[in-house]
């Protein structure tokens, strides 16, 4: 029983998600391109020069991505240069899509300013 406690209590340490501090966020300049016909979210474009630093928080390649979290009422509008910040989406905020539309990776947006 003590074994199996020690064990359980183990598991449990090494399995908690990561700490706000272990997740990579950063801050850039974006541009909406209008709402997404297949998951219903906003989709941004990237500048080229920030290829490299969206990948190191996405592992996806590309400048377009859908962003979860962003507010619809506010930046649904094509064209707005946006400041956000963003993280990787976790599974646990993804959902189903209509698959009607070509697919983009996701991004979640933890803070959005008109620029």
């Amino acid at each position: 029983m003590k074994r199996l406690s020690i064990l359980i209590l183990t598991v449990l340490f090494i399995s908690c998600d990561k700490t706000e501090s272990e997740i990579a966020t950063d801050t850039f300049d974006v541009t909406t391109t209008g709402i997404d016909i297949d998951c219903k979210l906003i989709l941004i474009d990237f500048k080229e020069s920030d290829q490299d630093r969206i990948k190191k928080i996405t592992n996806a390649n590309g400048l377009r991505y859908q962003a979860y979290n962003l507010d619809k009422n506010k930046f649904s509008s094509e064209g707005l240069i946006l400041t956000v910040k963003v993280r990787e989406t976790f599974d646990s905020e993804l959902f189903a899509c209509t698959t009607l539309g070509p697919g983009y990776p996701w991004l979640t947006v933890l803070r959005a300013e008109i620029k």
